[in-house]
């Protein structure tokens, strides 16, 4: 039986390679590989999930080989013992399959678990039910916003991170064994199983610790880019701490007079509002949605616009597809598959967009920027930040050398496209938030809020906050506001994991307030939705400024403004969970803040708290 051992952890495995155990020696507890969760999945078969079969494992030095026989070759992990944690790699030459789990799901010997992933902001699976699993990927809705996860049993906990920032999926949900996780390598289809290393951290048993050691991992890399750094380099981040992010629709409206509302918003006591999007910064605007023509505010209304104290206006940087306008220039910047053929995407019906290779997105913007979109002191991209490398194979783009583009490069493509290199001295923001681009823009999006229920069996958590609170904002996704509108309303996600949507603006606030966060209004402006998203069939709607629920979440807003003003560049230090349903909890800042923030839809009596309303907040001094 192979063995690996230093005074913190221990490592053995079957001479088949089957059984491995890793041993934390410190908190005496155990950690075992799940065999159901070891194995592949061939190329376009993304569904079925096939058991590894057994295979060998010897030691050389400082490692573990253990060698599995596939269908068209083998999978070779090499199984590295360091100090404090254990390095994980995977070697293939199987050219059939499309995704292998490195390593698998760990579960511990004996005692009860659960688990904590980085979906939407965070998430803590505590197991029940029936069995369920997603298969995501990074940034976004349901996907991971961070390449790590953990499991957590009452003596400690394994934290286990992803050491490349594409090439992956992740699964997770419930199975016999309770809940888990899992990352699968991707194959590449220009670089093969490139970045395949995964790595083992025992840790102390609570949330704080798994995500700070995550956290000192991405200071390791090089990744982390504190708030300091980012104003230095660019000092409009300052007029972030404090603010609020004011989406204003993807529709041109003649009904908003913008610059009015702008100014009275202004008085509600609003010093630094970030409004998105005035214009619409694509390749043409030759389309509609939900009937309407993009939004295109004229020079004079960005001039009126930009002189309302405390504004910052931002474009739509939809560059991620283009439309087949069947013009030669178009049809030069599109990515093209391994059969030579444009990447279908986005529809709005009948309008169909193709992606566009990412060189040529960041030359788009570099033009806009020094043109008509000038006058812009941010952006926010469309979701560039939830694609973690996408490959070209078009051999007539001289940006990526007339050779296929792999995901890897093309990550380094994207953060290019977020830096100042590319957007100057603004703001940088996307749909999704990805910890791969962290160091390189200022704000990700997409939260979750809790499934309703006594006692839910997923509760959200600030887990990128812990991470990331001092280097990047965490915002809601720009159409789940605090105010309730009519095209994106409350609904709850697969397998009870949370609510989505808007409305709800005491309880974002309450989010918002408890990770550090600024909030999120649509506070006047049009925008689309689906009367048939199978279809991608669409309409139009209204928001206004005198609307109740705009009312509503103003009065919500306000308060964690003033509060992010003083805490949005400190350091998250510590997290707790105040009540048996994880419902009521509080968070601890660098600068002394607490916060507590009750979730749930009912008052809750917390020990040295007192009573706490539903969906509330409170403050205290350290």
């Amino acid at each position: 039986m192979p063995t690996l051992q230093n005074d913190a952890i221990g490592l053995h495995v079957n001479d088949d390679g089957t059984g491995l155990v890793l041993a934390d020696r410190r908190r005496r507890c155990r950690w075992r590989l799940g065999a159901a969760h070891r194995g592949c999945r061939l190329e376009g078969a993304r569904d079925e999930f096939l058991p590894l079969a057994a295979g060998s494992a010897v030691r050389q030095g400082r490692s573990i080989v253990a060698t599995h026989p596939l269908s068209q070759g083998t999978a070779r992990f090499t199984w590295t013992l360091a100090e404090d944690h254990v390095r994980v790699t995977l070697q293939s030459d199987a050219e059939d399959v499309e995704f292998i789990a490195l390593p698998g799901a760990f579960f511990p010997d004996g005692s009860p678990h659960e688990v904590a992933i980085p979906v939407y902001q965070g998430l803590i699976l505590r197991g029940g039910g029936d069995n369920w699993e997603e298969f995501r990927s990074h940034a976004g809705h349901m996907n991971f916003s961070m390449a790590m996860g953990a499991v957590i049993q009452p003596a400690g906990g394994l934290l286990v991170t992803h050491e490349c920032p594409a090439n992956w999926f992740a699964a997770f949900g419930q199975c016999e064994a309770g809940p888990f996780f899992r990352f699968e390598q991707r194959r590449c289809g220009v670089d093969g199983w490139a970045g395949a290393e995964v790595r083992l951290y025992p840790t102390d048993a609570d949330l704080t610790a798994v995500c700070k050691r995550y956290r000192a991992r991405v200071i390791e890399r090089g990744e982390f880019v504190p708030w300091a750094q980012k104003v230095q380099a660019k000092p409009i981040v300052k007029e972030l701490f404090g603010a609020l992010m004011a989406f204003v629709g993807y529709n041109h409206s003649p009904q908003t007079d913008y610059v009015a509302s702008a100014k009275r918003l202004r008085s509600r006591g609003f010093e630094s509002v970030f409004y998105y999007p005035l214009r619409m910064c694509h390749y043409s605007l030759g389309f509609k949605m939900g009937g309407d023509d993009p939004i295109w505010l004229d020079d004079a209304t960005i001039e009126a616009l930009r002189a309302v104290p405390g504004a910052h206006l931002a474009p739509w940087g939809w560059t991620v597809e283009g439309l087949d306008d069947g013009s030669r220039a178009m049809r030069d910047i599109f990515i093209l598959g391994p059969r030579g053929r444009p990447v279908p995407n986005w529809k709005i019906d009948e309008f169909q967009w193709y992606l566009v290779c990412t060189p040529y997105q960041v030359e788009h913007i570099r033009r806009r920027f020094a043109t008509d979109m000038k006058a812009m002191d941010w952006i926010h991209y469309d979701v560039n930040a939830m694609w973690a490398g996408l490959n070209c194979f078009n051999a007539e783009h001289a940006l990526h050398d007339h050779r296929p583009l792999g995901r890897i490069e093309d990550v380094g493509w994207t953060r290019r496209l977020f830096s100042p290199e590319t957007v100057g001295n603004r703001v940088v923001s996307s749909e999704g938030f990805g910890d791969h681009y962290a160091g390189w823009y200022d704000i990700g999006t997409t939260k979750v809020m809790p499934a309703p229920g006594e006692r839910p069996a997923s509760v959200p958590v600030p887990m990128t906050m812990l991470v990331f609170h001092d280097s990047c904002i965490h915002d809601w996704w720009e159409v789940h506001n605090y105010n309730a509108h009519a095209g994106f309303p409350i609904a709850e996600l697969p397998h009870a994991i949370g609510r989505t949507g808007s409305g709800e603006p005491r309880l974002k606030a309450a989010i918002d307030a408890l990770y550090g966060c600024p909030p999120n209004l649509f506070p006047f402006g049009r925008q689309y939705s689906w009367s048939d998203f199978a279809t991608r069939q669409s309409y139009s709607y209204q928001v206004r400024l005198e609307d109740d629920p705009v009312q509503e979440a103003i009065a919500a807003a306000l308060p964690v403004t003033r509060l992010h003003r003083r805490i949005g560049m400190c350091e998250m230090l510590s997290f707790e969970l105040l009540s048996d349903d994880g419902l009521v909890q509080a968070t601890t800042f660098s600068d002394g803040t607490r916060v507590v923030a009750n979730l749930w839809e009912q008052t809750r009596e917390i020990d040295g708290h007192g009573p706490v309303p539903a969906h509330s907040w409170r403050e205290a001094r350290m």
